[in-house]
């Protein structure tokens, strides 16, 4: 084992280590511009959007058979020690299965909304006739339209295991947000820290407006609703210490090291490597209480120690080598692509930056937010719908600013692509 000085500076050598990954993050600013996109899917039987699990039952195909029939098109494994096929890839992108067996693709990162539209197409051309074939549809839903979230097996993958009895141990709606819940993310390029930290808090800030942009959730635990925000919301009772906000965004000073102090002040619910001392011993080890400066002592933290730490915090927009905001909902085709282009607009532009920081309210750099704005923004939006008032504006009125200013910066063939999610805030 380490002697104390050692731990100290194994300690002092990881959080540099995590600081040096977000840096490694950091784009040339010469103009190139990258979006990736992540969309996580319901597979569902035409019978009453009954679900699909990872088996096949009761003369229901499986998810495992559809990631069998993908990899015609994906020829990347992915297998779990068992030999359970979990995930799928090739050049364009990645498909993997969250707890549930919800579907997601993860497009790589391209420069123009078209691309990322033929990437989706190609993806849906493999599965869709498959599905079609036995019975079975894409359910593109914030929340499992028509199954209750205990009654969704979780996949065989020891990491979900783990995750699910902490939440059962913490009591909170975790269950749900594992086995339930669908979205939309897209990930941004930054290309310095400051940059990176004013697209983390310009996407924390108006998250509660895109989610109602992007809000598509009409059944929650099999019941229809008319309230807005459902998984937003959800998220605010999952685990206080990894999700919602990050502490302290919008403090002055924030950047790399304040995030890397989040991360390893917080338990890392299990780690993925051996004990240094213990080379024999088992891989995935739990340290739900532990924080993991202390988890991680033993032996300086390895890129895939890193990316595992960072997987185990959901806050609504997380930093890893982009900015990930994760506040939309799974939307059909057409929308995802105007949400692209929509992030794209938003965040590519200088003046579109500038923009919603001044209607934020931001002077001097000087963001009047605290850790607690966005959940009462999300309070707010959920008991007055679009007559909500968020910084002055109604969030109709943030939804025209926002369009506007996205279609400024965009060309007309990338304009073209807000429509569809335009018209889902018209209704």
């Amino acid at each position: 084992m380490p002697t104390e000085a050692e731990r100290v500076a194994i300690r002092e050598e990881n959080r540099k280590r995590l600081i040096q990954y977000f840096e490694s993050g950091i784009t040339d600013n010469d103009g190139t511009t990258t979006l990736g996109m992540e969309v996580e899917h319901f597979i569902v039987q035409d019978d009453g959007n009954k679900p699909v699990h990872y088996h096949a039952h009761d003369g229901v195909i499986g998810v495992e058979d559809i990631l069998e029939h993908l990899k015609t098109a994906y020829p990347e494994e992915t297998l779990n020690s068992h030999g359970d096929l979990l995930g799928l890839a090739n050049e364009t992108g990645s498909i993997t299965l969250e707890p549930a067996s919800q579907l997601e693709i993860s497009i790589a990162p391209y420069s123009r909304v078209k691309d990322v539209e033929a990437a989706y197409e190609a993806f849906r051309a493999c599965l869709d006739p498959y599905l079609h074939e036995h019975g079975c549809h894409v359910a593109s839903f914030g929340y499992h339209p028509s199954a209750k979230a205990l009654d969704l097996p979780l996949i065989p993958k020891e990491r979900y295991n783990f995750m699910n009895a902490h939440f059962a141990r913490i009591g909170t709606h975790g269950e749900r947000m594992m086995r339930a819940s669908g979205s939309t993310q897209v990930s941004i390029d930054y290309h310095s820290e400051a940059d990176a930290v004013r697209k983390l808090r310009i996407a924390t800030a108006i998250g509660p407006i895109i989610g109602f942009i992007c809000d598509n959730i009409p059944v929650f635990e099999g019941k229809r609703i008319d309230v807005p925000l459902a998984r937003l919301n959800l998220w605010r009772d999952v685990d206080n210490a990894r999700c919602g906000t990050i502490p302290g965004v919008f403090d002055e000073g924030f950047g790399f090291a304040a995030y890397a102090d989040w991360l390893l002040r917080t338990p890392p619910i299990f780690i993925t490597r051996r004990a240094a001392d213990d080379p024999d011993g088992p891989t995935l080890r739990g340290f739900p209480d532990t924080p993991a400066y202390k988890a991680y002592e033993d032996a300086p933290m390895e890129k895939r120690d890193i990316e595992h730490l960072m997987s185990m915090f959901w806050p609504d927009v997380r930093l890893k080598k982009f900015v990930e905001i994760r506040q939309a909902d799974c939307l059909p085709a057409q929308e995802v692509y105007g949400y692209a282009a929509l992030t794209k607009g938003l965040y590519y532009s200088e003046k579109g930056l500038t923009a919603v920081e001044k209607a934020l309210g931001v002077e001097n750099g000087q963001w009047p937010f605290d850790d607690n704005s966005i959940d009462n923004a999300i309070a707010a939006v959920r008991k007055h719908g679009a007559q909500a008032r968020l910084h002055g504006r109604t969030l109709l009125e943030w939804a025209d600013l926002l369009f506007e200013l996205a279609a400024d910066t965009l060309d007309d063939e990338e304009t073209a692509y807000l429509e569809p999610l335009r018209a889902r805030v018209g209704r």
